[in-house]
């Protein structure tokens, strides 16, 4: 079906659902001060958080990719994603192409309300790398961004202070990569698909796997023999560490992975959809695996 017919009917479905939504999101008339509160709803799980630990509790935040065991690129917009969108203060897309299915939902609002782009923010197209949550840069870019548009709207009187806070951890995890850069500059390492290359850019890695495998398992088609072959004789010349994103698992991911435990080469599990609700803490622990697999790999003390 066209996608512009199923975004038809979800949307002349929302006034059937849409009572039930306000009242989940916490802003019903039978709350007064909670429906004064902005709705702030992103479309990954990341930028969310994100949004969650620089406003508190001064707004209600809404991500809509939760599910870290689903394929994040197989969904599609449901009658919930429609209602929280048609009632948002505040959408905050990914955008280079991952959640087209939100960035329909955005254009088909009517009202006045805000959106942020990271894709945008950052300079990145559709057809490039879209796993921008991967990219302390682009987190930073966010804040400053959001910080920037609810500097001018009531009940944010503290949202300075609490920017710079977030934003100084923001960049300790940016100094962290830069650290590493410095020690381990061109050092090898190998992924099933392209997810966390940002962060390995970051870092001065260099990602062996070859391109065309990573992105064809991160569009869901299956890469060139030639391809896997290289991938799998990479394997085992031992880079520093495997990346695996766990949420595009294939049998020829597993192949991957197994040959990598045969070689002894580390395995560092990554999902495309984050898990808990801080986003510092989620990208340091992912920062923490990469450091201690390259202390493991001699280029850090």
């Amino acid at each position: 079906m066209v996608l512009s017919n199923v975004i038809g009917m979800i949307l002349r479905k929302v006034l059937l659902t849409l009572a039930l939504v306000l009242s989940s999101v916490g802003i019903g008339a039978c709350n007064s001060r909670a429906a004064s509160k902005q709705l702030i709803v992103a479309g990954v799980s990341q930028w969310g958080a994100l949004a969650r630990q620089l406003v508190g509790t001064d707004a209600k935040v809404v991500s809509l990719l939760t599910d870290p065991n689903a394929d994040p690129h197989d969904h599609e917009a449901t009658v919930s994603d429609a209602a929280y969108v048609s009632i948002a203060s505040i959408v905050v897309i990914n955008g280079a192409g991952y959640d087209t299915w939100f960035s329909q939902l955005v254009k088909a609002r009517s009202g006045v309300f805000s959106t942020i782009d990271v894709g945008t923010l950052m300079g990145v197209a559709p057809g490039r790398n879209p796993h921008l949550f991967y990219n302390p840069v682009a987190a930073i870019r966010l804040v400053k961004a959001l910080t920037k548009v609810l500097e001018h709207r009531k009940g944010f009187s503290d949202i300075d202070a609490r920017s710079a806070a977030l934003l100084a951890k923001l960049n300790t995890v940016q100094g962290e990569a830069t650290a590493i850069k410095q020690s381990c500059s061109n050092v090898k390492v190998a992924a099933t698909e392209d997810v966390t290359t940002y962060l390995l850019s970051d870092m001065g890695l260099r990602v062996v796997t070859p391109e065309a495998l990573r992105l064809a398992i991160g569009n869901s088609v299956d890469p060139s023999v030639q391809a896997l072959a290289q991938a799998l004789h990479q394997l085992k010349e031992h880079p520093a560490f495997l990346v695996d994103n766990v949420q595009t698992a294939t049998p020829l991911t597993n192949e991957m992975v197994a040959q990598a435990k045969a070689s002894n080469v580390p395995v560092i599990k990554v999902t495309e959809t984050m898990k808990g609700t801080n986003y510092v803490a989620w990208i340091s622990a992912v920062v923490g695996k990469i450091r201690a697999d390259l202390t493991k790999e001699g280029c850090l003390t």
